[in-house]
């Protein structure tokens, strides 16, 4: 296989192009199975509260109670995030051109297999971590393709999506790593700062004690439009490395 070297102002342009091409669909399939189950997640399941002051042991006792308490909401929320993860990856994917309704069908037959990829992926990155957390990233950054290589090459076992996607992201690891990380830092600073404004906002409009469903409503607003970057980035970094195109933005001509 030809190695291509990741071209950051490319792999960029070529997200916006996917973003614009495909925006009806993905953003009713964002709105319905990213937005939807963040908001209701906010908005029913109280999280925990913090004064600052606690140790590690304390914690890991606060938590330990939180997910005990809400393991089912956690757990169904996440499924339906997941689910809809892959099926924009569905509506992206260069070999398709196909209807939501299409997608959805294709997403549901494919989501075992996609759990278990993405199991067998945090597995793997989980022991990069246990030695630095660099290792771990650079691991996440080679995986980064495995949904991908599910959905457009209509790979069926989890472990030859995994070994695929190692291959496609050869000597581009470290790209990778560097490109997310610089457009998760921008896209957390910029989140945090619309959420930040809007506690500023609603805090003085009630002197204090803020409006909990504004808040819920910005912070899944931004958090599911970051969401959406990162796929269309990720789709974008795999295209590029595929070589499905010489460029990107030929798939919209």
């Amino acid at each position: 296989m030809k190695m291509t070297k990741l071209n950051y102002m490319q792999c960029w342009n070529g997200a916006m192009a996917l973003l614009g091409a495909h925006k009806e669909a993905i953003l009713a399939i964002a709105g319905v199975f990213l937005f939807l189950p963040t908001f209701l997640f906010a908005q029913f399941v109280q999280q925990p509260v913090l004064t600052g002051d606690e140790d590690g042991s304390a914690m890991l006792a606060i938590y330990s109670v939180y997910f005990s308490e809400n393991a089912l909401p956690i757990m169904l929320s996440n499924l339906v995030i997941s689910f809809g993860g892959l099926v924009i990856y569905f509506t992206l994917a260069p070999s398709r051109n196909h209807t939501v309704a299409d997608d959805l069908t294709a997403a549901l037959k494919v989501f075992l297999i996609y759990l278990l990829a993405n199991l067998l992926t945090g597995f793997l990155t989980l022991i990069g971590f246990f030695f630095l957390i660099l290792p771990g990233l650079y691991l996440a950054s080679r995986f980064a393709l495995v949904p991908i290589v599910i959905v457009d090459q209509q790979e069926r076992n989890p472990v030859e999506a995994l070994r695929q996607s190692w291959a496609l992201t050869r000597n581009n690891g470290f790209s990778i790593l560097l490109f997310v990380l610089i457009i998760a830092i921008v896209g957390t600073i910029t989140v945090g700062a619309l959420q930040a404004v809007t506690g500023i906002v609603t805090g003085l409009a009630t002197s204090g004690t803020g409006w909990p469903f504004v808040e819920n409503l910005v912070a899944s607003l931004t958090g599911t439009a970051f969401q959406l970057v990162l796929a269309v980035v990720i789709m974008s970094i795999y295209i590029e490395l595929s070589g499905k195109k010489s460029d990107v933005r030929e798939i919209f001509n």
